[in-house]
């Protein structure tokens, strides 16, 4: 039996609901209910009792989750041990980031932790991808640190704030806020902003929750990549929703960044809670706190 099939049925058991259990597998509701009825068909007994209208264990599914309980922590543990021993042999780290973090954190700046390394760590940068699938990669253990936006609030993760600072609000030079110094949420009511999509970056999905309470008639047009938002809002004339890096480095003679105060972003870096680290680990850690940088 795959061992991710115990990890589902563990979930569904444990939150009772499957939008709940899929949404921490990152999975589909749909994807989750296959995986259990095929698990069901393989044994040959049900395993969930909804007839009542909430997701309860049957007796043949208590017993099943008492002894996977175990098998996944055993499992958990061998898994661990290996890895961690590979470590220290090896020194090779695995690093995740979400688009955009390494123009605040250079590349070059991690080539160059390995040339310095004192433990032989040697720290490998897989392909920027979106905040969840840094999350799934670190869930699934196929990276070993990743650099997320924030907020990081899974319950399998540990984090370091690494940055936080004000959004800034990209204006045209003639509009009556280019001259401010710093501005209020309300102030963006009534705009229509070009910013990068919540479907897959959760600062943009915080922040909009943030917009529509305080500025509810704020429009926001959605990009996927900043490069984008910036295009979008010289397009229409309008204005762009950027952090401070993206703000400095698209500077024009005829528009003006301005902080928004209590709209945030940040980034931090991200691992298992249950790892177990490393000298190399901690090497790494303590050369990316030199990166702190707390703004507000």
């Amino acid at each position: 039996m795959d061992i991710k099939v115990y990890r589902y049925f563990t979930a569904l058991a444990r939150t009772k609901n499957y939008a709940r259990a899929a949404k921490e597998l990152y999975i589909t509701p749909q994807g989750l209910s296959s995986s259990i009825k095929r698990l069901e068909s393989s044994l040959e007994v049900p395993l969930f009792d909804s007839k009542s209208g909430s997701i309860e264990l049957t007796e043949y599914g208590t017993i099943l989750y008492r002894r996977v309980r175990s098998i996944l922590r055993e499992h958990d543990e061998m898994q661990e041990e290996i890895r961690s021993l590979y470590r220290r042999k090896s020194g090779r780290i695995l690093l995740s980031a979400s688009t955009g973090i390494f123009n605040v954190i250079p590349r070059e700046a991690v080539r160059n932790f390995n040339k310095t390394s004192k433990t032989g760590a040697h720290v490998d940068v897989s392909r920027t991808v979106v905040d969840y699938d840094c999350e799934t990669s670190l869930i699934e253990r196929t990276c070993d640190f990743a650099l997320l936006n924030d907020p990081v609030d899974h319950s399998v993760l540990a984090s370091i704030p690494l940055q936080k600072d004000m959004m800034f609000l990209w204006a045209p030079a003639d509009s009556p806020l280019a001259g401010k110094d710093e501005l209020d949420i309300r102030d963006l009511d009534g705009l229509t902003i070009s910013c990068v999509t919540s479907q897959e970056f959760k600062t943009s999905r915080k922040n909009e929750s943030i917009l529509h309470e305080h500025a509810p008639h704020c429009t926001l047009l959605y990009e996927d990549e900043m490069i984008s938002v910036v295009e979008a809002a010289l397009r229409n004339r309008g204005y762009a929703l950027l952090p401070r890096v993206h703000a400095l480095a698209f500077q024009r003679e005829n528009h003006a960044a301005i902080p928004v105060r209590n709209l945030d972003w940040g980034f931090s870096i991200a691992y298992r809670a249950d790892r177990t680290l490393s000298p190399q680990d901690e090497e790494f850690l303590d050369f990316m706190k030199g990166y702190q940088r707390f703004y507000c």
